[in-house]
């Protein structure tokens, strides 16, 4: 076997996976159940069980609960069909309204696990969706926003929530997820089910400010620090490894003034202007974020604080390499002294 063919090599058989699928089936109280694949240890199948309706509810564009005819709690997803606080009183599917309020404050997920590779940041919640019932379950769910990447300050406890479809659904808790109301358009507001192609996350509108003039020398600070660590990048072969087979274009829009860098052949060169066309525009009120990178700060803190506007996800995976360079540079210049 050639050294090529080894590293191919497999444990278990391309084919010994179940393919991702889902399908109904009919169960012997002949009630309708959601079945899916899943791959752990032993690769089997299973149903969501009473769960079943809730998800099968999901790709008809519906949220459904299940509520108590005695003492009128909900739960949802409909955890039981019978009610733990009324003599397991036989509990009654019911729809429930496409919006809620943010029970508390979510968490945002910056560094995920591989499963979730390339996702982050994310933010899941708890959304209280049954709030006329005298006692309901939260249900937990994605959060996401038209406004750029999810940071902190956005989805605060009380914050008023829509939810929203994917096109295409399966039966998944993933073919739903909440966004501000407040960046629903009004005429969307009341629509049920609201689809995600309905609304804009490709193109978020960057933030407004008026220049001050009294952050143009931080400006000026950041592009020198900028041209500062391109000739050192010139001198360090671990930067240059860290941008090798990278290329982007970035501008930079401030407070303070507009200025750029671009990436390529494993080297960094500043730029005095807001470049045309870029693959990405950060925004931040304060050009010192830049200068604080340089010193070996943390773009990533800065996206994570709010305080560096990015806008998506493919921006986000750019700032732990750039992140890199400081640090690689430093080490190269500490081991040529020795």
């Amino acid at each position: 076997m050639s050294p090529k063919e080894k590293a191919v090599t497999l444990a278990l058989p391309a084919d010994f996976n179940l393919p991702c699928e889902y399908a109904e089936l009919e169960g012997r109280d002949g009630r309708r159940y959601l079945e899916f694949t899943t791959h752990m240890v032993t690769f089997y199948r299973q149903t969501y069980g009473e769960h079943s309706a809730f998800f099968l509810g999901l790709r008809e564009g519906k949220l459904l609960g299940a509520r108590c005819p005695g003492c009128g709690q909900v739960m949802v997803p409909a955890a039981a069909t019978h009610c733990p606080n009324c003599d397991f009183k036989e509990m009654s599917i019911v729809e429930l309204p496409q919006r809620g309020i943010l029970a508390f404050t979510a968490p945002i997920t910056i560094f995920p696990s591989a499963s979730f590779a390339g996702e982050a940041p994310f933010a899941r919640g708890y959304v209280d969706v049954a709030l006329e019932a005298p006692a309901a379950s939260y249900l937990m769910a994605r959060l996401r926003t038209t406004t750029g990447l999810e940071r902190p300050g956005i989805f605060v406890k009380g914050k008023e929530l829509k939810l929203v479809f994917e096109d295409e659904r399966v039966g998944s808790i993933r073919d739903i997820f909440f966004v501000p109301m407040d960046e629903v358009p009004r005429a969307l507001r009341g629509k049920e089910p609201l689809l995600a192609s309905e609304l804009d996350f490709e193109t978020p509108k960057p933030p407004e400010f008026a220049r001050d003039r009294a952050l143009g020398p931080a400006r000026d600070a950041a592009v020198v620090a900028l041209k500062k660590l391109a000739a050192d990048i010139e001198t360090s072969p671990r930067a240059q490894a860290d941008l090798a087979r990278r290329s982007h274009l970035v501008g930079v829009h401030s407070q303070g003034g507009d200025f750029g860098f671009r990436v390529a052949d494993s080297r960094l060169v500043a730029l005095e202007a807001l470049p045309e066309n870029p693959d990405f525009l950060l925004v931040c009120e304060d050009p010192a974020v830049f200068t604080r990178w340089v010193h070996d700060g943390s773009l990533t803190d800065a996206a994570v604080e709010g305080s560096l506007w990015l806008p998506g996800k493919a921006a986000f995976q750019l700032l732990p390499i750039l992140d890199r360079l400081p640090r690689s540079t430093r080490r190269d210049r500490g081991s040529a002294k020795r």
